[in-house]
């Protein structure tokens, strides 16, 4: 299974549900879990895009959030998430 993802080989991945003799029933279990899902997963074989930037992204303003305690101003809190991130715009977006 893992040698599938790594290689990214499809085949390889759909064998797996079919060569299951003397395995653990925690990988059973972990075999249906993954045959539940099993459109999405061929999905991720077929595509390169991935949603990990922009999780990446919303878990550094969460992070800005909590570290904060609450801004007073929504300015305030926009211009320190912009700065954190490196993103410079031209004008201001929000004039209050």
């Amino acid at each position: 299974l893992r040698y599938a993802l790594k290689t990214n080989n499809w085949n390889n991945y759909n064998a797996t549900f079919w060569h299951t003799d003397g395995i653990s029933p925690e990988m059973q279990s972990t075999l249906e879990t993954l045959k539940e899902h099993h459109d999405e997963i061929k999905n991720t074989f077929n595509y390169p895009y991935s949603n990990g930037p922009l999780e990446g992204t919303n878990n550094k303003i969460k992070a800005i959030k909590r570290a904060g305690f609450g801004y007073k101003s929504f300015r305030k809190f926009r211009m320190r998430v912009l700065y954190t991130l490196h993103i410079k715009t031209k004008k201001v977006l929000i004039t209050k």
